[in-house]
């Protein structure tokens, strides 16, 4: 009878444990949206977690359960931003077996998520670009890893000689530039309607082909 009660109080518990994690889980993904929406209204100077906090209607203290300070905060965006970016990329990586049609997909996939998430965007490559190059410490996250995929197809399209030699990091650098530059004016022009920055990026891959096919 001991041991059956024993066995339900320990369903309970974890049920319990459970429920906690999960009403954890929740409350993070809401402060990480409200710190987006915040960051891309505001800027970042203006982000604070004092105001993510009035924003979600719980307290200050509250915030500071889950994160230690606003960089604590602003990382967990980022990488956040960063975990979705790779799955762009990747899936765009998969669409083809031609290492050409993976790096002209990988492009767009990558002006696709720049424009559909700009508040991650900003922070990760335009506001805080060395969560990139120099995560916080202890961080697992993924950063500049993600480019993964962009690098592998390169490679790929110079040993079938599909695009000339050249030194690989500086090529994929170039073709993130590029589409970094269109990116960035998008976010930050904002003359340039989606009709113009679709036409952008039409000719950006034009010109890249031009540039990277072996000659004759």
């Amino acid at each position: 009878m001991r041991s059956r009660q024993n066995t339900q109080a320990q369903r309970v518990s974890e049920s319990s444990r459970e429920r906690r994690d999960r009403e954890k889980t929740h409350l993070r993904a809401i402060i990480l949206k409200a710190a987006g929406e915040i960051f891309l209204r505001l800027g970042y100077e203006k982000l604070s977690l004092r105001k993510v906090a009035e924003q979600i209607g719980y307290s200050a203290t509250t915030i500071y359960l889950y994160f230690e300070d606003k960089d604590d905060l602003l990382f967990a965006l980022a990488c956040e931003g960063f975990e979705r970016f790779e799955a762009h990329l990747e899936a765009a990586e998969a669409s083809s077996d031609d290492p050409l049609r993976q790096i002209e997909a990988i492009g767009r996939a990558y002006i696709a998520f720049g424009l559909g998430h700009p508040a991650h965007y900003r922070l990760m490559f335009m506001q805080r670009g060395d969560f990139l190059i120099k995560p916080l410490p202890g961080s697992d996250c993924r950063t500049i890893e993600a480019f993964g995929s962009l690098g592998k197809a390169v490679r790929r399209a110079m040993d079938q000689g599909l695009i000339r030699q050249a030194d690989l990091f500086t090529t994929s650098n170039v073709l993130w530039a590029g589409v970094h530059g269109i990116v960035s004016l998008a976010l930050t022009v904002p003359v340039l309607d989606p009709e113009q920055v679709a036409a952008m990026g039409d000719r950006y891959f034009q010109l890249t082909w031009e540039g990277l096919l072996p000659r004759g």
